[in-house]
C-alpha cells in the first residue's frame, strides 16, 4: 500500500493536471508506476470523436494504435464502457482468456508489441464525454493484482475529480473565447473536428438562414459556393497550407447582409485533450476587417507568454534585432521564439505569417 506522502504525491499530481493539461503526461506516469505498469493514456471519447494524452513511455505505441485504426475497432474499451464496475479493472474482469486470444486488438497489436496486460477506469462527465484511464502492463509480467488495483481505487475518486474539473474549465476556457468577440461585436462559434457546432455567441443566431445547422449539428452555409469554400476550409484544417481559404464571402439574402466568415484554426496542444474545438469561425460584414485582440489570437494557437510577446511584436512590424534590443536577450534566443510562433500557427516565415495575421490583431 502507499504511505501518506506517496498518496499525497499522486493526488496533489492530479488536481495539478486539472489546472494545467501539461501535467497529464506526470501524473499517468505516476498512477502506471503504482500500479507495477509500463505507462499509460488518458482519453476522452465521445459522439465528436477520441482524442488522448499518454505519458512518454508509451507515445509512440499509443500513436501507432491511433493511426493504425485500433482506436475504432477497441474491442477493450467496448468492454470496459459496458462493464458495470465504477473502479478500476483488470483484463480478466471483462473477458475470459479464450476471448482475449481471439481478439484482434489483442492477438494482431498488444501482444507482438509486448504488451497485453492493462487496468482502466472510466468517468462520465457532464458533457456527456466517457473519460477513460488505461494503465499499460508489459505481458511477461502477467496481469495486474487486485491489490494493485485496490490502491489505485482509492486515488480513483480523486482521478474523477481531476479529469470533470479540467472538463469544465475548458469549457470556460472555451466560452470566454466567443464572449471576447461578442464583446467586439462579432458573432462567433466552435466548430468540433467533424465540422459540427459546439458552441455560439448570441451575436451568431441572426444568421441562422444564411448559415444552416445541419443533423449533427454539422454547420453549412445557404449559398452553395460559399459552403463548398467553407467545407474545404474545414476539411483541410489539419493541412494549413499557406494559400488555404480562411475568409469566405458569403452573398446576402433577403434583407439580411452579405458577410465574410473567417475560419480560425484553434491549434492547442494535443494533449489538452478535453477541448472539442478544433476551429473557431468569426463574422464580419464586408466593410469591417477583423478586429481581434492579440491576447486572444495567441490563446487560439496555444503560445506561450514569451512567445505571445514575440508574436505581437512581429505583428507589430518590429524586426528580429528590434525586438533583441527591446528585450535585452539573446538574438539567438528571439530566433527559436520566432520559430516556436512560426510552427504553432502553420506559417512557412515571418512574411506569411504577417501576411496572414496582422489584419486579425489589435
Amino acid at each position: 500500500m502507499l504511505d501518506a506522502n506517496e498518496f499525497g504525491d499522486a493526488v496533489a499530481r492530479l488536481y495539478e493536471a486539472a489546472a494545467v493539461p501539461e501535467m497529464w503526461p506526470a501524473a499517468i506516469a505516476r498512477l502506471s508506476e503504482i500500479a507495477g505498469c509500463y505507462g499509460g493514456l488518458l482519453f476522452t471519447h465521445s459522439q465528436q470523436g477520441t482524442n488522448w494524452v499518454s505519458c512518454d513511455a508509451v507515445r509512440p505505441l499509443v500513436q501507432r494504435f491511433v493511426d493504425e485504426g485500433w482506436m475504432q475497432r477497441n474491442a477493450r474499451m467496448e468492454g470496459l464502457l459496458a462493464h458495470c464496475g465504477t473502479g478500476f479493472v483488470g483484463d480478466h474482469d471483462v473477458f475470459r482468456d479464450e476471448e482475449m486470444a481471439e481478439m484482434p486488438v489483442y492477438c494482431d497489436f498488444l501482444i507482438p508489441n509486448g504488451f497485453g496486460w492493462a487496468t482502466a477506469t472510466h468517468v462520465s462527465s457532464a458533457s456527456g464525454d466517457n473519460i477513460i484511464l488505461s494503465l499499460e502492463r508489459r505481458y511477461d509480467r502477467g496481469p495486474v493484482t487486485r491489490r494493485e488495483i485496490e490502491v489505485l481505487d482509492s486515488i480513483r475518486p480523486h482521478l474523477a475529480r481531476a479529469a470533470v474539473l479540467t472538463s469544465k474549465l475548458q469549457m470556460q476556457r472555451a466560452q470566454a473565447s466567443l464572449d471576447s468577440f461578442e464583446r467586439a461585436g462579432s458573432p462567433a462559434a466552435l466548430i468540433g473536428g467533424r465540422g459540427q457546432v459546439t458552441a455560439t455567441n448570441p451575436s451568431f443566431e441572426p444568421l441562422l438562414g444564411q448559415v444552416i445547422i445541419r443533423a449533427g449539428d454539422k454547420i453549412a452555409l445557404e449559398d452553395d459556393r460559399a459552403n463548398s469554400l467553407l467545407q474545404k476550409s474545414l476539411s483541410e484544417l489539419a493541412q494549413d497550407r499557406i494559400h488555404d481559404t480562411r475568409s469566405i464571402p458569403v452573398p446576402g439574402r433577403d434583407d439580411n447582409p452579405a458577410f465574410i466568415i473567417h475560419v480560425l484554426p484553434i491549434r492547442r496542444q494535443a494533449r489538452d485533450i478535453f477541448s472539442r474545438a478544433q476551429a473557431m469561425l468569426v463574422v464580419t460584414t464586408s466593410d469591417r476587417s477583423l478586429r481581434i485582440e492579440a491576447s486572444l489570437l495567441c490563446e487560439l494557437y496555444d503560445l506561450t507568454r514569451t512567445e505571445a510577446a514575440v508574436a505581437n511584436r512581429l505583428l507589430e512590424g518590429l524586426s528580429i534585432n528590434e525586438i533583441v534590443a527591446e528585450r535585452g536577450v539573446k538574438r539567438e534566443t528571439v530566433r527559436t521564439q520566432v520559430k516556436q510562433v512560426l510552427a504553432k500557427t502553420g506559417c512557412q516565415s515571418q512574411a506569411d505569417f504577417i501576411r496572414r495575421l496582422a489584419s486579425l490583431a489589435m
